[in-house]
């Protein structure tokens, strides 16, 4: 991102910090913005993220004992899984500080998606149930890893590699082979746990401090410049919306858009966000859900100063209130999803369509006037045609 470029050459410069000003003065207060999104909208997520982990952990090491005494059914572990997940889509949601930094590298070992490769997970299912000790989950690429390499291993059914080869002793597994997904889901589980421990910990007054240095951008204590670029910083985390989950969620999937299958007009289930536990609808909910609460500053807890209130203190409200109004049109439409979103491309995909075309309404103002007026930049990696 162009904002997290702009950190590491500063710090490549021997710490000067680059003199970036504010927009022009306007006599709205970015830094109490600022202040109020991270005390009380961001902080608190990772976390939720770093709770939900560890029980989630917690729930396969129970669900690896049952396999082992020989009873067991995968309905609570399966919750857990479905609950750390909905934590982690708020994280998603609104990319910023720790979880944006080393081209995300936290932010993908908790959760990677798109980067999952059965086949590596496969191999690693058979290698490490052969020789425990082999395996150590810190070398493993963030394709072999991650929330989507555990949905993997709680959620398939199927008894076949997906491999062009036989992974090394795959057919000695047998009938071990849940026991086999379980013991690894229990390893990768607890280290996806961490790395949220990890994360929140870079967020908090008592660890990295970045709710602090957010709130005092452009002030000497801080790393981020001004308060605008924290702002913008903000900003880009919020383009999630736009790319991932209108195109990639969505559109690619359904085939409103070019997608792997090269099919327009028809689904291509390979794009498809979470095929073995079927959450996309609900994924889809909650990262709105959440761009709505850094957007209007309100969250279940508390309400502050937010891009709502910015766009309102320069002038214009109309945007503020269109904008608010075409979020909340795209969670309703999310929410009027299927719960099954493999059922809704096999039967609705008119559901999809417009879910799709309600989330880009918001999203087109996002990369247009909503950066004008507020004198924001679009992050880099992000298109700016209303495709």
């Amino acid at each position: 991102m162009r904002s997290s470029l702009l950190f590491a050459l500063a710090i490549g410069c021997g710490g000067n910090t680059p003199s970036i000003p504010d927009a022009p003065t306007d006599g709205f207060d970015r830094s109490a913005m600022l202040a109020h999104l991270g005390q009380n909208v961001l902080l608190p997520v990772p976390g939720d993220v770093a709770a939900k982990t560890s029980a989630l952990t917690t729930a396969v090491g129970a669900y690896c004992a049952e396999l082992d005494a020989g009873s067991a059914t995968p309905d609570a572990v399966r919750d857990a899984w479905r609950t750390a997940m909905d934590a982690t889509n708020r994280l998603d949601a609104v990319v910023i500080g720790p979880a944006a930094m080393d081209g995300k590298a936290l932010q993908s070992r908790i959760y990677a998606w798109p980067l999952l490769s059965t086949c590596d997970v496969d191999r690693d299912t058979a290698s490490r149930f052969a020789n425990p000790g082999s395996y150590d989950v810190s070398a493993k690429l963030d394709r072999a890893r991650s929330l989507a390499a555990v949905e993997f291993l709680l959620f398939t059914t199927n008894t076949n590699h997906t491999c062009v080869v036989e992974p090394t002793g795959w057919a000695a597994l047998g009938t071990d082979l849940p026991r086999a997904r379980c013991r690894l889901a229990e390893v990768i589980a607890a280290d996806v746990a961490a790395t949220a421990t990890q994360l929140d910990t870079a967020w908090r007054v008592d660890g990295g401090n970045f709710v602090t240095d957010l709130a005092t951008a452009g002030s000497g204590s801080s790393d981020i410049p001004s308060a605008q670029e924290g702002v913008n910083r903000v900003s880009d985390g919020m383009f999630f919306v736009d790319r991932i989950v209108k195109d990639m969620k969505l559109a690619e999937p359904a085939g409103i858009a070019i997608n792997a299958c090269g099919t327009v007009g028809e689904p291509c289930l390979s794009e498809v966000e979470h095929p073995f536990a079927d959450y996309t609808s609900q994924s889809v909910r909650t990262n709105l859900r959440m761009l709505r609460e850094v957007f209007t500053g309100t969250s279940a807890t508390a309400d502050g100063p937010a891009f709502d209130d910015f766009l309102i203190g320069v002038g214009h409200d109309d945007v503020a209130a269109r904008m608010t109004q075409n979020l909340d049109a795209a969670i309703a439409a999310a929410d009027a999803l299927p719960d099954s979103f493999l059922g809704a491309l096999a039967n609705n995909l008119p559901a999809i369509e417009v879910a799709h075309t309600a989330i880009k309404t918001f999203t087109d103002d996002l990369k247009s006037q909503f950066l004008t007026l507020l004198s924001l930049e679009i992050p880099d990696d992000v298109a700016t045609d209303n495709d």
